[in-house]
């Protein structure tokens, strides 16, 4: 199938990884994902940045620093003393950010965006989003999470959603993976792109655009319907 780009065609729906995580966690009932949560995501609704949520942006920041991609928007003061990595707010294990950061120096491109049309019966739908580390033939997520169980990102649309991005696109990828940490240790999940993961994410994206055309009355944010 031709690889389509965005200039010059009609896109019916814009659907990012996240969107269809919340979807997915809503329909699981888990997460404290609402049927109110879903559509302030949908619709770019602020929400009170939580605790969690504030360290897991210096930690980010913190292994950005230490394998030399700084972060433009967030400006961190770092002291190193006694086994931690003190920053703004908070304080790091040196061993688990330095892990961390030895897993992703040889990264070839940060924070990059890419995306893809797929031409369906409902329409032109455009994937895309912003994958965290890219290397020639992996994507990798850093996560950082309040606990961790085995597997916990099998159900995530990340791995389907770029793969399938990069193999439209020309650039195959062999892996994907989740680099996770809860603070104390570093975890680790690969995902390997078949085409039974690409049928399950397009059925998920089927059945998401189904959701919001049923709920339309509910959107504000006109963008998931190809708007600007």
């Amino acid at each position: 199938m031709e690889t389509l780009t965005t200039p010059g065609i009609k896109v019916d729906y814009a659907i990012y990884p996240s969107l269809l995580d919340a979807f997915l966690r809503y329909k699981r009932r888990d997460d404290d994902e609402t049927f109110i949560s879903v559509f302030d995501k949908i619709n770019k609704v602020q929400s009170e940045q939580t605790e969690h949520q504030a360290m897991g942006i210096e930690f980010e920041a913190l292994v950005n620093n230490v394998i030399g991609q700084l972060n433009q928007k967030v400006h961190l003061a770092i002291i190193e003393e006694e086994g931690f990595y003190i920053t703004n707010n908070f304080k790091f294990k040196c061993d688990v950010v330095d892990k961390i950061a030895s897993k992703l120096q040889l990264a070839t491109a940060k924070q990059e965006y890419m995306e893809t049309v797929i031409p369906s019966h409902l329409g032109n739908i455009k994937l895309y989003g912003i994958a965290d580390f890219s290397f020639p033939e992996m994507i990798t997520d850093l996560k950082t999470t309040s606990s961790y169980k085995c597997n916990k990102y099998k159900d995530n649309a990340q791995h389907g959603t770029y793969s399938l991005i990069r193999e439209r696109n020309g650039a195959p990828l062999k892996a994907f993976k989740y680099l996770a940490t809860d603070f104390d240790k570093v975890y680790q999940e690969t995902y390997i792109p078949t085409e039974v993961l690409h049928q399950k994410l397009m059925f998920t994206v089927f059945e998401f655009i189904s959701f919001i055309e049923y709920f339309k009355n509910h959107i504000t944010d006109t963008k998931i319907f190809g708007g600007n």
